[in-house]
């Protein structure tokens, strides 16, 4: 049936079975459907023209006199008991009785000065949360003692305390080892550590960062080129293979073709399904207009975090991040994804880390300073892993596992 309708008013169909109401344009030449009810009920739609065309005969059309129908929005309606999708809803205030799940985010504008007993976050309890989580940082500082390298290289000593200098001649290339000791041993079989951030000054040459991290043994070489592996696995030690080796390798010339900076970042691990090391290579690339934002000399931090705890055959448990400054829009970069490590036996899990360097530049000067280790709060979970995604700009690209073959005898093992 035809209904005579008043273009942009509102109206309530009550239908005794499924039907449809379809707009009428140029006389009833064309037409557009605008509600499809499933089954009988009330249903609101809005006039788009001067006149509808119901299926139901029985329906009962009756005009509204607000912009809306309360409770009835949306094609098929809103019915008492069933789910609702709304693309946009704007509310003076709301009660829910179950969860909210708001999946794209939710953006809380805090205006100065707001009350923070009612405003949406609590800024003195965002305070505190801030506190604990430095607190849950256990901080480690260089060794000199521990600390070596490839060809001599001097360490300065003359710097401010729990640093670590040390120059890089022209014309050179070779490894330094950069030793880490913790006074707190926050453990007894387990310990609880669940990501580092490890604090940098790197010169503008090519360079690869290699750590270890979680319980493993490793063969250490020093001195090899840059695509060489620093720390391998020692396939022939016993024990607990729960860790895993990252090295970070940057080209420091930027690709002008491209637009950026080539980072490689390397994960060998052990697979107790396949009963034999792996290798996961990522490709990133950060995408910078100038070398006043160059990789590496910009990166302050290599950061590891996991969300939990991490073990064999696990997945994505974490991830590698850089903190960047320069003039870059990007301080956070995500550079990998990582299996992840388990705390068990893991009792200075994050021991120190290796700088392979080649410099074709004049003299430049490198330092590692105080790190810290992050320690699980929060029933079980690393806070800090969400808070680094939440700023994070992800320019991984590529990434490939494969089996990890030694390719060179073994030399010093690392305990």
């Amino acid at each position: 049936m035809k209904v005579d309708t008043i273009k942009g008013s509102s109206y309530v169909m009550t239908c005794t079975k499924a039907c449809t109401v379809s707009a009428i344009f140029n006389s009833g030449e064309t037409s557009m459907l605008i509600l499809e009810a499933e089954k009988k009920g009330q249903y609101g739609f809005a006039a788009p023209t001067d006149a509808v065309e119901v299926s139901d005969e029985d329906a009962l059309i009756t005009q509204v006199f607000k912009t809306a129908v309360p409770g009835l929005p949306g094609q098929n309606g809103i019915r008492q008991g069933e789910n609702a999708e709304l693309k946009n809803l704007t509310a003076e205030s709301g009660t829910f009785a179950g969860a909210v799940n708001a999946n794209g985010g939710i953006n809380i504008p805090l205006a100065v000065g707001a009350a923070t007993d009612t405003s949406a976050v609590n800024r003195l309890y965002a305070a505190g949360l801030a506190a604990v989580t430095d607190a849950f940082s256990v901080r480690c500082y260089p060794l000199l003692a521990d600390c070596s390298s490839s060809n001599g290289t001097v360490f300065k000593t003359d710097k401010e305390p729990n640093s670590l200098y040390f120059n890089v001649p022209p014309n050179s290339a070779f490894t330094v080892k950069c030793g880490l000791a913790t006074n707190a041993r926050p453990m007894h079989n387990y310990s609880s550590i669940r990501g580092w951030v490890a604090p940098l000054r790197l010169p503008s040459v090519s360079t690869k960062f290699t750590a270890r991290f979680g319980q493993m043994t490793t063969v250490a070489r020093m001195g090899r080129d840059r695509d060489a592996f620093t720390l391998v696995p020692d396939q022939a030690a016993g024990g607990y293979k729960i860790g895993e080796i990252i090295d970070i390798t940057f080209d420091h010339v930027r690709d002008a073709d491209a637009g950026g900076y080539h980072i490689r970042v390397r994960e060998i691990y052990y697979s107790n399904a396949e009963q034999k090391w792996k290798m996961k290579t990522t490709q990133a690339f950060a995408q910078e207009t100038s070398s006043n934002n160059g990789y590496p000399v910009c990166v302050y931090a290599v950061v590891y975090e996991q969300y939990q705890d991490g073990g064999y055959d696990t997945e994505d448990r974490g991830a590698l991040w850089l903190l960047h400054g320069g003039n870059s829009s990007r301080s956070c970069v995500k550079i990998a994804t990582v299996k992840g490590v388990h705390c068990f036996e893991s009792i200075y899990p994050f021991s120190g880390y290796y700088l392979d360097m080649e410099n074709t530049n004049s003299w430049a000067l490198a330092g590692a300073f105080l790190p810290a280790t992050m320690h699980l709060h929060c029933n079980n979970v690393n806070p800090a892993y969400y808070g680094f995604s939440s700023m994070e700009s992800n320019i991984i690209v590529s990434e490939a596992v494969e089996d990890f073959v030694d390719p060179e005898a073994e030399t010093i093992t690392e305990d």
